[in-house]
């Protein structure tokens, strides 16, 4: 006498291994491309605030005649602080700003530089934030700081 083949309930423990494989592998691939989305938003975010302080900057110049003065990483020059948005702060959650005036000697356009320093502890968003920039704004950058040139030694940008 043959018996009937049982009615088959549930999976077997290879498909179930084959299901948990596949799906930590298209997780790891989600949280590697959530976290390289994150630096890029991180690296537009200085862009933009490069972009806002550089027109801070030339917006206080064309009122006075010179550049607003240096006061520390972090702190917003007090000059900046009516032509910028109310309650800007050169802090961020992951880099700090840092408003730059390099007097290189003489006077008159060419004896200084006017910049913005950018500082952080994430080299992937330094890395992030070279590949924005790339040859449409002028920078330095060295190690966890990078500085965008607002006005060069040459008197312009």
């Amino acid at each position: 006498m043959r018996h009937a083949p049982r009615a088959r309930n549930g999976f077997t423990i290879i498909e179930l291994l084959v299901v948990m494989v596949v799906l930590g592998i298209l997780s790891s691939i989600a949280i590697l491309k959530y976290i390289d989305l994150r630096q890029s938003a991180h690296a537009a975010r200085v862009a933009a605030d490069f972009n806002a302080i550089k027109v801070a900057v030339y917006t206080f110049y064309t009122d006075d005649y010179q550049w607003p003065a240096e006061v520390g990483a972090g702190v917003v020059p007090p000059e900046l602080v009516p032509v910028m948005n109310t309650g800007y702060s050169f802090i961020k959650d992951v880099y700090t700003l840092d408003y730059d005036y390099f007097p290189i000697g003489g006077s008159g356009p060419g004896s200084y530089i006017v910049g913005v320093t950018v500082t952080t502890t994430n080299p992937k968003l330094m890395t992030k934030l070279e590949q924005i920039l790339g040859k449409t704004m002028p920078f330095l950058s060295s190690g966890g700081s990078l500085t965008y040139i607002i006005v060069g030694s040459d008197g312009a940008t």
